[in-house]
Parts: C-alpha cells; sequence; structure tokens
C-alpha cells in the first residue's frame, strides 16, 4: 500500500520522512541517549563518593571499579539499541516486500535478496545486514556469545563485532562508532528502498489505469 510521502500545510508542501526514521529517533537514540546520560550521572555520582576515601590505593581501586561498571552499562545500552534497530529493519523489508506483492521470508538476508532482485542493488551490501541479524541474534537467543548452537545450526558473530586481545576473540563488543554506522547505512538502505518501491507502485497503478 502506497504510503503519504508528502504534507501539504499552510501552502507549503513538505516531505514526510519514512516510518523507520521516527522507529530510529524515537525507539533507538532517544532510549539511547537517556540511558546514557542517566549511567553518565550515577557514574559521576558514584567518583566523587569514591574520592572522599582516605585510602588513596582503595579509593582509585573504588573509581577503577565505578568506571568499568559503567563502561558495561554501556555495552548493554548499545546492545539494546541494535537489537530495536535490526528489529524494526527487518520488520519494514517485510512490509517492502509485500508491497512488491511478494511472499516475505523470516530474516533479514532472503527478505533483502528479494529487493534486489525487484528493485536492483541498495546503497549498502547486504552482507552488512546480514551480519548485523547475526549480532541482534547473539544478543537475544546467545547470551551474547560470539558463538552459539541455533538448533543444529552454528551461529557465528562477524570477527569486527568481537573484543580483541591477544588470549581470545570470544567476547561480542559493539563500539559507539560502530553504532552510528549501523543508524547511518539502515537509514541510508530503507529510504532508497521505499524511493524505489514507491516508484513501482506509481507504474504499477498507472499501467493498471491504462489497460
Amino acid at each position: 500500500m502506497a504510503r503519504p510521502t508528502k504534507l501539504y500545510l499552510g501552502g507549503r508542501v513538505l516531505n514526510l520522512p519514512h516510518p523507520f526514521e521516527e522507529d530510529v529517533q524515537l525507539l533507538v537514540n532517544a532510549t539511547y541517549d537517556l540511558l546514557c546520560e542517566n549511567i553518565g550521572r550515577k557514574e559521576a555520582l558514584a567518583i566523587t563518593e569514591a574520592e572522599k576515601i582516605e585510602d588513596s590505593r582503595e579509593a582509585g581501586a573504588e573509581i577503577q571499579w565505578v568506571k568499568s561498571n559503567a563502561d558495561e552499562l554501556r555495552r548493554e545500552a548499545r546492545s539494546v539499541a541494535v537489537v530495536t534497530l535490526v528489529t524494526r529493519f527487518q520488520h519494514w523489508l517485510r512490509v517492502f516486500v509485500e508491497d512488491m506483492k511478494k511472499k516475505p521470508a523470516n530474516g533479514v538476508g532472503k527478505n533483502l535478496a528479494t529487493l534486489s532482485k525487484e528493485l536492483g542493488e541498495g546503497p549498502v551490501p547486504a552482507a552488512f545486514f546480514c551480519d548485523l541479524e547475526t549480532v541482534r541474534d547473539s544478543i537475544i537467543h546467545g547470551d551474547s556469545n560470539v558463538e552459539w548452537m541455533r538448533g543444529k545450526e552454528q551461529r557465528i558473530v562477524p570477527l569486527k563485532y568481537r573484543e580483541v586481545n591477544l588470549e581470545h576473540l570470544s567476547k561480542f563488543k559493539l563500539t559507539e562508532e560502530q553504532l552510528r554506522e549501523i543508524r547511518g547505512n539502515a537509514m541510508a538502505q530503507i529510504n532508497l528502498t521505499d524511493a524505489h518501491v514507491q516508484e513501482a507502485m506509481a507504474r504499477s497503478n498507472t499501467a493498471g489505469q491504462m489497460v
């Protein structure tokens, strides 16, 4: 079903963003910012209290623990953000596939393949979003492990989303920079796909009227 793309208000024409943009702004960005602000505020208060400890070594150890705990909470906040974003991204892919009169599939990869076949390639390689689906599933189904079994299938988180150290690559990690990249790429993919879907639907409607 075609969605409204323009709003006429006071003699002006306003372009309406795709609803996914609202999803990102409200469900992802706003929630993430609030969580990080709260984490930072509590971290600052805890550090202030730790600085009152007379023993400098004990105070230093307490401050280090506070900072480490806050960093872990920020890591969890980024996990929540990427789960929400990938889930909403997957939802809108299904909507696009249905708009093209095709049967949507479970997951990101197959729906991206359908849309690429019908509309052409998007601005971001499909593999980028398939990797994110694995990351999302790791957080939800695999307790954020980088390797886990889903039934008889072994799932593996890509190396770029792993903690890197000299001993192992077995810990999931998502950085602030990666989260920004994910948001930007998802928005670009949805916006271009939406434009192509709207064009395809308009051509179909025009052809139907000419018959």
